[in-house]
């Protein structure tokens, strides 16, 4: 049975503040240890919502939506604790925003109710919801990854994965968007040069159609998801697409990442110092 209120919880879902797993191509995770640091301060809420609360208290079944949020609060400096509110938590501290979510999620859940009275399938009704934020900090950049998982019922839940670079450096902190660090008359070499990655990470000829091994076209469109690559492997530009956006979902997350020398004539003067620092 597909579930209609699935729909009604995808902007929640897959929300973006200002804008299985492929091993091969999930790099990034071996580029960079994400782990909380001293300069962030850890915010945890657990919640298990009952879709029928007068039978569970009863004794009765009822289906449930856990959710389970785990975000952080940059503490070192003001301007880039409030850039990142901004950015992260719609200009908010993190306890107003899970609020926030927390009571967005119960109040679309409740709403299936009645479908679950009519269907009667429990399996389909419990829900799970997970949010975590994790922090790499890097001298002057400051990058955070940020999880979704969302189980609405089905075969499998749908998970997403969103990149945010800040730079340190100035009066006021920036939150680092692609067009910051790429030319403008550059995006379409770029896309060249990573079609081209994307290739070799596959292990493709120059010849080889992408959508003849397991992309959705021979052409890519530029990611929304962009990370500084550096530990572990050459520093650059990582680029990251989540599941269904140029793939299908068993194919996983697709990243590569275009090094410095790649890419160095194709940088501003901003990014080529951000890139060096």
């Amino acid at each position: 049975m597909k579930n209609p209120a699935f729909f009604s919880l995808l902007p929640f879902i897959l929300l973006s503040a200002c804008q299985s797993v492929s091993q091969d191509t999930a790099n990034f995770k071996i580029q960079t240890t994400y782990a909380p640091q001293t300069i962030y301060t850890p915010y945890t809420r657990e919640k298990t919502v009952f879709l029928l609360p007068d039978k569970q208290d009863g004794g009765e079944s009822s289906p449930s939506l856990k959710i389970s949020l785990n975000l952080l609060e940059f503490t070192e400096n003001d301007g880039l604790r409030d850039c990142m509110r901004r950015v992260l938590y719609e200009d908010s501290s993190p306890a107003i925003y899970a609020d926030s979510l927390i009571a967005a999620l119960e109040e679309n859940y409740a709403a299936t109710a009645g479908l679950w009275e009519e269907f009667n399938t429990a399996a389909s009704f419990n829900w799970e919801y997970r949010e975590s934020v994790e922090a790499a900090d890097g001298g002057r950049v400051a990058q955070i990854k940020r999880t979704r998982f969302a189980f609405t019922g089905g075969a499998h839940g749908n998970q997403t994965e969103e990149f945010f670079v800040f730079d340190k450096d100035g009066k006021t902190p920036n939150y680092v968007l692609l067009s910051d660090i790429i030319l403008p008359d550059a995006q379409t070499a770029l896309l060249r040069i990573i079609e081209s990655r994307l290739r070799t990470d596959a292990g493709l000829s120059v010849e080889d159609p992408l959508s003849a091994n397991g992309f959705f076209d021979d052409a890519v469109e530029m990611p929304s998801q962009v990370f500084i690559a550096g530990e572990g492997a050459p520093l650059g530009v990582g680029f990251h697409w989540n599941p269904y956006e140029i793939a299908p979902y068993a194919r996983g997350y697709v990243e590569t990442v275009v090094p410095y020398e790649a890419i160095q004539d194709m940088l501003t003067d901003y990014g080529k110092e951000l890139l060096r620092q």
